[in-house]
């Protein structure tokens, strides 16, 4: 499908026009329909350039000789990056307040940390009546206890976010090949045009003044070194702080388990599902108990009724992000939110068994990365109410799955 030597450039093509369509393509707003198609297509497409590349067995990393200049340029790179990041963020922090008027994400799990903090767990999960005259926290443990540090330390919470933007950024940075230059400064200027975005267009987007999914962003992240690595542990205790963050990939665990049996792994897919467990409970259950897990069970229905809201009050959500709700309009939110569903769960399956099922002669490689990429694919496009914010996982996940890609051989 696919020649081995236009890999690498149909790779880097194509992860360059899904991160202009959820970028600044998105200030043509007339086109905004287009472009969803066009960014569900690339990421989709990212997905299958993946299972091309040879397979991957360990964490990708350069070999660092100081006796060479690229250590200290990377070194520099980091420095720069860092101090751009601390005064724009300074800025952003100063221009948009913390404040439930602007976004109440933020000061709800500040909430929340201040209860866990003072040893009120058992009410974690209990209503906030300071909030919009009484709202129920649901934020799952993974997404609001790495925001603990700011109410111990009395810093802005958003901070965090930034260093977790930052250490994403770094690990990029520390991935890169320099040797193989034209590819390295594409991609480059690809990841420039993404940071800049997110540091420059806070107003359209909030991820660093808003937002708290640069948590999520970091657990994703590793998720992919993880799969990389191949170290079934690591893989499940990143998978448990994902789900225990953003569960956009809950429909990836069953195609991944489905991956290991037919690889015949079994072990593995054990560990995995012990580890999965063992996370689960030590993070949620037993400190929190079983209550709050079943109230957020219940946020389907939830998210539904949000929507409604959501397209009343703000429809500039819909038509300012690529997510697919934009076609369905609020008048068929229910059928979009069942159609997330299914796909969610049946499309990573199905590809995961397209690609590795026993009957099959050439094998696929990468198909655990290349399933989780089709996953948050599939999850984002779909979602109820799609904020901007939210598409930026997806983005982090093809960058450092195409900067490790890149260093493949005999492509």
């Amino acid at each position: 499908m696919f020649e081995k030597k236009y890999l690498k450039t149909w790779l880097l093509t194509v992860f360059a026009i899904e991160t202009l369509c959820c970028t600044y393509g998105l200030k043509l707003i007339s086109y905004t329909g287009i472009l969803s198609l066009i960014y569900f297509a690339s990421g989709i497409t990212i997905a299958l350039l993946i299972i091309f590349f040879p397979e991957i067995k360990k964490i990708p990393s350069p070999k660092i000789r100081f006796n060479s200049p690229v250590p200290y340029f990377r070194l520099i790179l980091c420095i720069v990056m860092i101090t751009i990041v601390y005064l724009i963020v300074r800025y952003w922090l100063d221009q948009i307040p913390l404040d439930t008027d602007f976004a109440d994400m933020l000061p709800v799990i500040k909430v929340m940390n201040q209860r866990f903090i003072g040893g009120h767990w058992k009410h974690i999960y209990d209503t906030i009546p300071s909030i919009w005259n009484g709202t129920r926290p649901v934020y799952l443990p993974a997404m609001w206890l790495p925001f603990a540090p700011s109410v111990i330390f009395n810093f802005d919470p958003r901070w965090i976010t930034a260093a977790c933007f930052v250490f994403v950024f770094g690990l990029f940075l520390f991935i890169l090949d320099f040797k193989k230059t034209g590819q390295t400064i594409t991609i480059m200027l690809i990841a420039i045009l993404l940071f800049w975005w997110l540091l420059s267009e806070n107003e359209d987007h909030g991820f660093l003044s808003l937002s708290e999914e640069g948590v999520v962003v970091l657990y994703y992240t590793l998720l992919v070194f993880a799969l990389f690595s191949g170290n079934i542990v690591a893989i499940g205790i990143l998978t448990s702080l994902c789900m225990l963050s953003r569960y956009a990939l809950i429909g990836w665990i069953p195609a991944f388990l489905l991956y290991l049996l037919l690889q015949k792994q079994k072990r593995k897919a054990a560990v995995f599902i012990v580890t999965g467990i063992f996370c689960f409970l030590v993070l949620f259950i037993l400190p929190f108990g079983w209550k709050p897990f079943v109230q957020l069970t219940q946020l389907p229905g939830y998210y539904v009724n949000f929507a409604k809201i959501v397209w009343k009050d703000s429809r500039q959500v819909f038509w300012l992000s690529p997510g697919f709700a934009k076609f369905y309009g609020s008048e068929k939110i229910i059928l979009l939110h069942r159609t997330l569903i299914l796909l969610t769960f049946l499309m990573p399956s199905l590809f995961v068994w397209f690609c590795s099922h026993p009957g099959k002669k050439k094998k696929a490689a990468n198909i655990p990365l290349a399933a989780l990429k089709i996953s948050v694919v599939i999850f984002y496009n779909f979602i109820d109410v799609p904020y901007l914010y939210l598409f930026y996982t997806s983005s982090f996940i093809s960058l450092i799955a195409t900067a490790s890609l890149l260093k493949s051989e005999n492509v």
